[in-house]
């Protein structure tokens, strides 16, 4: 374990990722220095739909494989909190009753047996991400006073990994797109209601080189008009409503 002041220091390199692996591989660094063997990173659609969901984790495979197949997304008591408040929460045995039993002594026979959860949105994305890390050691009153001291670190990895993997997705829909940096930061702008005049003047170039960078972001995406090309920004993931 290493000193709080170190990890926390070392926390802003996650925004340095140029992919989703180099985000994983720093968060696995950072949890390790905290304390933690297992993360998992959810990210959820705004609707919130059973399927449409991704998870970046370094939980065994055959582990990941049995949530998969018995489907315990629908019933995870972490998941479930992780959804319906963004107040992080440290998890035990006792959290998983009934039928979910079944799941926390499969985890626990993996190695994951307590750990803290957290999730959040951010202000300029409308995906909830969430991040629950976790260790092999039994649930103590000690080891809770240990699990709620590293709540703010997992609250800060948490963020920086939030915008790491954020940025990540919209720079790479933005090369699939093939848009440039300018004809980007243009669509940006009228997303949020700038008009070519004013664009011109936050970008310092002329109104008919931001007209021209408009023209070029109407023919990639396949649409007609700018308020076309800003709702199919939307609908791929260019930008975030």
């Amino acid at each position: 374990m290493y000193p709080r002041k170190q990890i926390i220091q070392a926390l802003p390199d996650l925004l340095n990722a140029q992919t989703v692996q180099q985000v994983k591989d720093r968060v696995q660094r950072s949890i390790s220095a905290i304390g933690f063997d297992y993360y998992l990173i959810g990210l959820e659609d705004p609707a919130g739909a059973i399927d449409q969901y991704s998870v970046e984790t370094n939980y065994p495979q055959d582990c990941v494989e049995s949530y998969s197949r018995q489907k315990w997304v629908t019933r995870d008591p972490v998941v479930r909190h992780c959804r319906q408040s963004l107040v992080p929460i440290v998890w035990h045995r006792e959290h998983f009753s009934g039928d979910v039993g079944r799941l926390y002594e499969e985890s626990e026979s993996h190695g994951i047996a307590t750990g803290v959860a957290t999730s959040l949105r951010g202000a300029s994305h409308n995906r909830l991400m969430m991040i629950s890390v976790a260790s092999g050691a039994t649930y103590t009153p000690r080891l809770d006073s240990w699990l709620q001291e590293s709540m703010p670190m997992i609250q800060l990895l948490a963020s920086y990994a939030y915008e790491a993997i954020s940025r990540i997705d919209r720079e790479g829909a933005t090369v699939e797109a093939g848009l440039t940096r300018r004809e980007d930061e243009c669509l940006h702008w009228a997303a949020v209601g700038k008009t070519s005049w004013e664009i011109s003047r936050i970008l310092g170039c002329s109104e008919a080189t931001v007209n021209f960078h408009f023209r070029n972001v109407i023919r990639k995406l396949g649409v007609t008009n700018r308020r076309q090309a800003v709702a199919r920004a939307l609908s791929i993931g260019l930008i975030k409503p």
